[in-house]
This record gives structure tokens, C-alpha cells and sequence, in this order.
């Protein structure tokens, strides 16, 4: 197929297989490109007056041809969202003044909450997988919970609490 129109500018903008493409100025070839799809755009010096387009099949093509600057931002396809749902684990553990893993490292973690449920001890939380201790790890006042957004750490989880604490269950976790 040969279109006669002039221009500085060639942008393939959407095709389904790919395409041989000429671009001629009075009859001479200036530039040419084979097997291009979608997205193939060129800026020939001094322009063009024509355009050969050759497809191996039957197909819609789309192009933009422009004198001096042009755009087209489009983008085409589908997303997928993945992991958007899934089973969650809820546990829960008593800790006490001293170091506790109270979940183990996990690569697919994609949600974690932590909750100190004790009535007046400090908890603090690690999730590298190092140990907690009273000067080291995010601290949960009593009631409070720890639910990282974005971005979900995926080492163990390690509990100490501040001061003796003798509340059952005093730790809940949830992970996903």
C-alpha cells in the first residue's frame, strides 16, 4: 500500500504483525525499516513525500505522519493483579521479658500484623529476623499494632517485652 502524503514524521502506531515500511522523497527511498510493529517511529532528514507499507497479512494499520513535533502516548493490553487474596494465619503467643520468634522467616509473606495485647507491658517487635530486646525494636504500647503498608518484611518475626508479663497470649499475629 502506498500513501502520498508528505510530511518529517512517521510513527507506526498500531499494527497486529509486523510491517516492511518505505519511506520515499520524489520517488527515492530516504528510509526503510522491515519487520516492525506497533511503536516503530523515524524522523528522516529532509522528510518524505510517500510512504510504502508491505504486511505478510491481512491487517488494520495505524500511523501518524507530522510536520515538525508530534505525540502520542497510548499504551494497550492488561494488567493482572496478582496475590490479591489468600488464606491468613492468626496466632497468638506469651511472651515475657525475654527474646521470642514468634513467627518464622517467610520469602511470600504479603500481610503481617502484630498486636500487643497485654493490660501494661511494652512490646518490641523485630521483623529482620534478629532478636528484640529492651532497647531494640519497634515499640507497641499496650492495645497498639504494628501493620507494616507497602512493603511487608518478610523475616522472622522476633517479640521482647520492656518489663515481666505474665498475660497469656499477650502477642497476636496475623500473616498472610
Amino acid at each position: 500500500m502506498q500513501l502520498d502524503y508528505a510530511g518529517d514524521y512517521f510513527h507506526l502506531l498500531e499494527t497486529v504483525g509486523p510491517v516492511d515500511i518505505k519511506l520515499l522523497r520524489r520517488g527515492q527511498e530516504v528510509n526503510s525499516a522491515k519487520a516492525m510493529e506497533y511503536g516503530y517511529w523515524t524522523r528522516p532528514t529532509d522528510g518524505f513525500t510517500s510512504i510504502e507499507l508491505t504486511s505478510g497479512t491481512n491487517q488494520t494499520i495505524k500511523v501518524a505522519i507530522a510536520h515538525g513535533e508530534g505525540g502520542y502516548d497510548r499504551t494497550t493490553g492488561s494488567v493482572s493483579l496478582l496475590n490479591q487474596q489468600g488464606a491468613f494465619t492468626h496466632s497468638q503467643s506469651s511472651v515475657t521479658n525475654a527474646d521470642s520468634m514468634v513467627k518464622a522467616a517467610n520469602l511470600i509473606r504479603r500481610y503481617l500484623l502484630v498486636q500487643n495485647n497485654s493490660l501494661t507491658a511494652v512490646a518490641r517487635v523485630k521483623t529482620d529476623g534478629n532478636a528484640a530486646s529492651a532497647t531494640s525494636g519497634i515499640r507497641l504500647q499496650p492495645g497498639q499494632s504494628y501493620e507494616p503498608q507497602g512493603y511487608v518484611p518478610t523475616g522472622a518475626i522476633h517479640v521482647f517485652m520492656e518489663t515481666a508479663d505474665a498475660t497469656a497470649n499477650n502477642i497476636e499475629v496475623i500473616e498472610g
